[in-house]
């Protein structure tokens, strides 16, 4: 015969957490997942820095891209009939004609415009306002009375500075009209701002524009403008200055006047 006893339930030695252990426990997880996140964190803010400098890098390509192949157009004018040259040669601001039909129509060749631009606004003298997105942006017309307004080329353009080489080595940013027809290169500066800001950072540099650097222009007709910046913000920028040959403008290098 089996006997069933009635007693109490024996204990096996084992007992639950104490309070101690749980905080340790549940202090050593919280660590575990800060050290997570942080690393996370860390990685993320690496990956958008290097997408921004990209992007910024990128959009500075398209503006060269399409500046260099629309200057050196200005003024291609195959029958000598169509007047075609720079209309518009500001400091922050292009205008040019070209003949690429080859009518010898003045009314009817081909213009070309750049300017700096936001979702309001033009900005003729190349710089743009504080707390404001600016793009490069150009206008393609048919003929004088057929443009399709305004369009962005390149995003995150904070300024853009033309100075023109006159004849051979004369440099300035505003050449009246008589040396409009002797413009033989342009000298453009693009100061690009990466759209994402950097956390800890801030941004002392100065940028100095062709016509502020005296070894790019040595002989500048005018006053030299002072650089850009510093800014003392959390923004990372490039200045990009390259030099398009106007190359229908000018034909001969070695005359001057």
């Amino acid at each position: 015969m089996v006997t069933i006893g009635t007693g109490a339930p024996q204990r096996t030695g084992q007992s639950g957490l104490t309070l101690v252990e749980l905080m340790v426990a549940l202090m050593l997880f919280v660590i575990v997942v800060t050290a997570i996140y942080q690393t996370f964190h860390f990685q993320q803010e690496a990956y958008m820095q290097t997408e921004s400098k990209v992007n910024m890098v990128q959009e500075a390509r398209a503006a060269q891209f399409f500046l260099a192949r629309d200057i050196k157009m200005a003024g291609y004018d195959p029958t000598t009939y169509a007047r075609a040259g720079f209309n518009q040669a500001d400091v922050g601001a292009l205008d040019f004609s070209m003949d690429i039909a080859g009518t010898g129509d003045p009314n009817d060749i081909e213009i070309s415009r750049f300017a700096l631009t936001s979702n309001t606004d033009t900005y003729e003298d190349g710089i743009c306002p504080d707390d404001t997105d600016c793009r490069l942006s150009r206008e393609w017309c048919s003929n004088a009375a057929n443009c399709g307004g305004m369009q962005p080329v390149a995003e995150g353009v904070e300024a853009i500075e033309f100075c023109y080489i006159i004849g051979n080595l004369r440099a300035t940013t505003q050449p009246t009209q008589l040396e409009r027809s002797r413009i033989t290169s342009v000298i453009v500066s693009l100061l690009m701002r990466q759209p994402y800001l950097s956390r800890g950072y801030n941004n002392t540099n100065v940028y100095t524009p062709a016509s502020a650097n005296a070894q790019l222009t040595p002989i500048f007709i005018g006053d030299r403008p002072d650089p850009w910046g510093p800014f003392n913000d959390p923004y990372r920028r490039k200045l990009v200055t390259f030099e398009v040959k106007a190359r229908n403008i000018g034909m001969n290098p070695y005359t001057d006047f």
